[in-house]
């Protein structure tokens, strides 16, 4: 293959298949004509399928594109797969650069499982080569079956609501998309054997030693033989989880907006502090929420990253912070929650305290001896 086929020469299907991710990137992502766009390549057929459709469509969406692959040093067969990308870009006239990242190193140093290093590893990557190109966006494969897996896994982590909708199509925090996300993974074969376009498989893609891949083979294909129309209506729910999201960001910044918090400094590490005022006119819904916004808040200044989910699980924080408004509620005062991420609530007077108690390198240490909790202490 030395060219793609243009969206005129495509069949009905394939081009019905492009013109629904350009209308995804225009109406769903607010993607503006002319966009710089770093496109994550791993060989594997969901982000050889994205770079064909962006190529596809860059003449009319004006685009320019580049790509990454990412070398995890974890598979013997990593370097034909990064040869195999940088081949298929050069064929479509995009340049594609290849960085190795030490996954294994990343895992003990920071007491991470595989995956979720090697995630840290791939995303930090995607940024710095981002920054180098000058592209406005990371463009990520994610499509539909990746959403219902997504639900399903926060589901299974505690994940409480909009979060549970899934993954952000739009994430400027960390600048990245995902336009393939209504996108059904078989439609992105078809169109790569329309196009007369191969692709590399990954083999840990079937290992069940990730909760992901048990989701994907197991648990999926028997809820898809209850509702073959799953993935379309975990779409539905998506969109509803945006709108809610929305919704809760306007209401909590009107609420900040006439009694806001502060930001302290507590033994040199940061604070926020929510007044009475402020908790005292919300419904436990809205506190909840204020709640989390204040913890990722903290987080967020801890590892500079958006949306860390904390080492102690999404479950023990969502149960805290039930048992944390409950206690305001009560009217209970000088009680302390400990929360998963080295943060700590304070609660006195109907007010209260968000102190971040130890450092980065602190709780990976204590999380390694097995001490983080949830605990109430008096």
């Amino acid at each position: 293959m030395n060219s793609l086929p243009d969206l005129r020469s495509l069949s009905p299907a394939s081009a019905r298949i492009c013109l629904a991710v350009e209308r995804f990137c225009l109406r769903r992502l607010a993607l503006p004509h002319g966009m710089r766009l770093l496109m994550a390549l791993s060989g594997g057929a969901d982000s050889t399928a994205l770079a064909c459709i962006l190529r596809v469509l860059s003449p009319r969406l004006e685009l320019e594109l580049f790509a990454l692959t990412v070398d995890h040093g974890l598979r013997p067969e990593a370097d034909a797969d990064a040869r195999c990308a940088q081949e298929f870009c050069a064929r479509l006239g995009i340049p594609c650069a290849c960085r190795s990242a030490d996954v294994l190193g990343l895992a003990a140093a920071n007491d991470w499982g595989l995956e979720e290093a090697g995630r840290h590893a791939r995303y930090a990557l995607l940024e710095e080569e981002r920054r180098a190109q000058k592209a406005n966006f990371v463009v990520l494969g994610h499509h539909a079956g990746d959403l219902s897996e997504d639900v399903l896994l926060r589901l299974t982590r505690g994940t409480g609501w909009p979060a549970l909708g899934g993954m952000a199509a739009r994430d400027d925090a960390r600048r990245l998309l995902r336009p393939l996300l209504f996108t059904k993974p078989q439609d992105l074969r078809d169109l790569l054997a329309e196009c007369g376009v191969s692709w590399r498989e990954d083999a840990s893609n079937a290992s069940q030693d990730f909760m992901r891949n048990r989701l994907r083979h197991t648990v999926l294909p028997l809820l898809r033989g209850e509702n073959p129309a799953l993935d379309r209506g975990m779409a539905a729910l998506w969109q509803l989880a945006q709108w809610d999201a929305d919704y809760w960001e306007t209401l909590l910044a009107e609420a900040l907006a006439a009694h806001p918090w502060h930001e302290e400094n507590q033994d040199g590490l940061p604070a926020l502090f929510l007044p009475r005022e402020l908790l005292a006119g919300l419904h436990p819904a809205a506190r909840l929420r204020l709640y989390l916004k204040a913890v990722r808040l903290l987080a967020r200044q801890d590892t500079g990253q958006a949306g860390e989910r904390p080492k102690g699980g999404c479950q023990a924080r969502a149960h805290t912070l039930l048992e944390l408004d409950t206690a305001l509620r009560e009217g209970r005062g000088n009680t302390r929650f400990q929360l998963p991420g080295g943060i700590e609530a304070r609660l006195k007077s109907g007010a209260m305290r968000f102190v971040r108690t130890m450092s980065l390198e602190k709780r990976a240490v204590t999380a390694a001896r097995g001490q983080t909790s949830g605990r109430q202490t008096p």
